[in-house]
């Protein structure tokens, strides 16, 4: 029993790494092929290197202020050419960390791919690196595994004049003696302070102004301006919803005007307002329009 329970096991083990191989052979990766890099100096003799997915370049390549760094390679997406979503020269100080990148420019019937590196397009840090390490980077949308492979090391090769001015440089962009990150000091917003009521004799004096005055305006109304009750149960019989909702309406505008001085915002004043707003003038027009029924009619 225990020998045919460990061969059964045995078995599966073998079926689930067959199914596991066959799985990544049909997703497929990008890789390269004909790799090649090629330092040509201005006026001078270049020297080529070869490396492939499996191989890197033995050895430093030394890249001179005149020379010209030539990466050239092709491109595939399994066995078949391709143009990989991201192609890129990947350099970077094993030390820091510090690092940059290169787009390669790729064909897209071929596959062909090549990307140019210089003094001029390292920054200072970089320059005065003692090595500096080259990785490329192939990958894209789909079920393509994608690839970071190591390609060798450059070291960059300076005279003792211009090493001394990246240098000064490099000091000045990243402060000498001093982190390059670091936490900032704390950054405390000041709102502008909420409105404050009047002194309240201020505001006693103005209530006391508009008593005052709505007193004496019924004081005018009946002697004066000719108010008339004996015509209120003819109007609320003719018109008997608009005359009160038009009489609460204009009480709640003055208490949402009374809310608004004492707890609300402004946008809780307008919410308020927006409700009440159509119920005044939907029901202020019905009933100026039983007024003026009667007004036509010559009672007053």
């Amino acid at each position: 029993m225990r020998s045919t329970t460990s061969s059964g096991m045995f078995f599966w083990a073998l079926f689930i790494l067959a199914f596991s191989s066959l799985a990544a052979a049909a997703s497929g990766a990008w890789i390269f092929e004909d790799a090649q890099a090629v330092v040509a100096a201005k006026g001078g003799k270049a020297d080529a290197y070869k490396f492939s997915p499996t191989e890197s370049i033995k050895g430093a390549i030394s890249l001179g202020p005149k020379d010209v760094l030539k990466v050239s390679l092709t491109v595939k997406e399994d066995s078949k050419v391709g143009r990989p979503h991201q192609a890129f020269l990947l350099v970077q100080e094993p030390g820091s960390k510090v690092e940059t990148f290169f787009p390669l420019s790729v064909k897209e019937l071929s596959g062909k791919a090549r990307v140019d590196l210089s003094h001029k397009d390292l920054s200072p840090f970089l320059l005065t690196a003692p090595s500096l390490l080259l990785s490329l980077v192939l990958g894209s949308f789909g079920e393509s595994t994608a690839s970071i492979v190591t390609i060798g090391n450059v070291e960059p090769s300076l005279d003792p004049t211009s090493k001394a001015l990246l240098e000064k440089q490099k000091q000045k962009d990243i402060g000498e003696g001093t982190a390059i990150y670091k936490a900032k000091g704390e950054i405390r917003h000041i709102f502008r302070v909420d409105p404050q009521s009047p002194p309240k004799i201020i505001t006693l004096v103005f209530l006391l102004s508009v008593l005052v005055g709505l007193g004496g305006l019924f004081v005018v109304w009946f002697p004066i301006l000719g108010g008339n009750l004996s015509h209120l149960r003819q109007a609320l019989k003719a018109a008997p919803i608009s005359h009160p909702i038009f009489f609460a309406s204009l009480l709640s505008l003055e208490g949402i005007f009374f809310m608004y001085y004492t707890h609300w915002n402004l946008f809780q004043t307008l919410a308020g307002m927006a409700l009440v707003g159509p119920v005044v003038l939907f029901s202020g027009s019905r009933a100026l329009r039983e007024v003026r029924a009667r007004r036509e009619k010559g009672e007053r």
